[in-house]
């Protein structure tokens, strides 16, 4: 009788932290995903491209190329990009026109984080909607992060986009492969040394975050309109930086997605630091997650319905 109470602690403990660990699985397998049309829905894409392979991370020849066929076959309405780069004239790639004229759309804003004679580094969102406005917010309180926020008209209403990117760890390829090894590493002296850096970034980089993270939920929770939260934050579905984003918004992951919701392609599996969020004036109707290794993060898709509360 006794083992059958120490089973019960575990499992108390599971059962009190449940809306912590909630947020790791969805459970909607059998859930009908619509990604089909009509004048009352729009669909949407939130990616962090990183950079869209500017400096050959991914160590193939086209997978720039690849990437914006990729979007083109999508041909979403709302396509939102973070670690996004756009060349000059004269130097680099025209990132901004080439998604613009093979995916069609009529509007695009950018979100300059960094601007110097190769180009623009920051975030974009392109629109087959009219941009009615657009605003910028410093929300990085050591670097140069910013939330960008657009409002589209789609039919009579009002749409609120908030494209985003909180602080990175920024693990160097070393320091990445330490954390995935499957075996325990050998404690030389490098080593010790490269973890306390590791542990030094992550104990500083999640106090910057929690910090964008109140910032950023303050400036959503003034906006009135129909809202989308999207991008990468960085930090997993049991966090600090997750509930306060989330707060009364609705994880579109959660509600239509199934599995663990696996984001990164990275050295370190199974993390799910990309999201997208919305008000429940929008009905969800498909969402999914698209395992593709252009970048070191899968884009999500979504298909909405505009559905006023009464």
């Amino acid at each position: 009788m006794r083992k059958y109470l120490y089973l019960l602690i575990p499992m108390l403990a599971l059962a009190v932290t449940f809306n912590i660990w909630r947020g790791y699985f969805a459970l909607n397998f059998f859930d009908k995903q619509d990604f089909k049309p009509a004048t009352n829905r729009f669909s949407m894409m939130s990616y962090n491209v990183r950079l869209l392979d500017l400096y050959k991370w991914s160590g193939k020849a086209d997978t720039r190329e690849k990437m914006i066929r990729f979007l083109q076959k999508e041909n979403t309405d709302i396509l939102c990009l973070q670690e996004f780069y756009t060349g000059n004239d004269s130097v680099g790639f025209d990132n901004i026109n080439a998604i613009k004229y093979a995916c069609k759309y009529d509007y695009v804003e950018m979100c300059d984080v960094n601007v110097n004679k190769r180009g623009r580094w920051g975030s974009v969102v392109f629109s087959k909607f009219p941009i009615i406005a657009s605003k910028t917010f410093d929300i990085d309180v050591k670097g140069s992060n910013r939330l960008q926020q657009l409002n589209l008209k789609f039919n009579q209403d009002t749409i609120s986009i908030f494209n985003i990117h909180l602080k990175s760890n920024r693990f160097t390829i070393k320091e990445s492969e330490l954390v995935a090894k499957k075996e325990l590493p050998h404690w030389d002296d490098t080593t010790l040394s490269r973890t306390r850096t590791m542990y030094d970034k992550v104990l500083n980089n999640t106090i910057s975050r929690g910090l964008e993270a109140e910032l950023v939920s303050n400036i959503i929770a003034q906006n009135r309109h129909t809202t989308i939260v999207c991008g990468d934050l960085n930090d997993i579905a049991s966090s600090y930086v997750y509930f306060k984003m989330k707060y009364k918004l609705k994880d579109a992951f959660l509600e239509k997605g199934h599995g663990v919701g696996a984001t990164f392609g990275g050295t370190i599996p199974l993390l799910r630091i990309d999201y997208l969020f919305y008000k429940p004036t929008l009905k969800l109707l498909g969402f999914e997650t698209k395992h593709i290794d252009y970048s070191d993060h899968f884009p999500l898709k979504a298909n909405f319905e505009l559905s006023k509360m009464p």
